[in-house]
């Protein structure tokens, strides 16, 4: 009998120590469990779900979607599904010449932290492609002209590199 009552008193602890931790994690002083995120996604889910399009900015004659200063976009036509379209991406204070250097753009879905190439290049999406010669355009320090398609709609995250160095991101609305 002096055993039962051992086990009785060891599953009431436990249970009683469950339904505590149970009513602690309500709080938000109490840590709560995180999720693990893939490497390949950029920011957390919590970050991409915050991200709003990126405002726009009087460049030289031109509005351009980006960050004033360091990274821009003009897009004539706008951002739409499964329509490959020219967009020219200006560039500021990089401090060395581009010619030669790689470009890569990574398009990450603010739905769902998915990745996903958008460079076009003899009608096929590329990672990456080579800078080519250019000089500074509508107050930029360097242009450069790419073809681009988005296969889906939503909200775009553009993250742009040159030489694996991240020079800025873009968000954009892809209708």
């Amino acid at each position: 009998m002096n055993k039962f009552r051992k086990v009785i008193v060891v599953l009431s602890c436990f249970i009683g120590l469950i339904v505590l931790i149970a009513l602690l994690s309500q709080f938000s002083w109490f840590p709560k469990a995180v999720k693990v995120q893939s490497p390949e996604q950029v920011a957390p889910a919590a970050e991409l779900d915050k991200a709003k399009v990126s405002p726009l900015f009087q460049s030289g004659s031109y509005h351009l979607q980006g960050e004033k200063g360091k990274i821009g976009l003009l897009s004539p036509g706008g951002y739409k599904v499964n329509t490959p379209n020219k967009y020219m991406w200006h560039i500021w204070k990089q401090g060395e010449p581009l010619t030669g250097k790689k470009f890569r753009v990574e398009a990450v879905s603010a739905a769902t932290g998915e990745k996903r190439q958008v460079l076009l290049q003899d009608n096929a999406l590329v990672g990456e492609m080579n800078w080519p010669g250019t000089a500074p355009m509508n107050g930029a320090d360097a242009g450069f002209p790419t073809l681009m398609r988005f296969d889906d709609a939503g909200v775009w995250r553009l993250d742009a590199f040159i030489d694996e160095r991240a020079v800025g991101s873009i968000t954009v609305e892809v209708k």
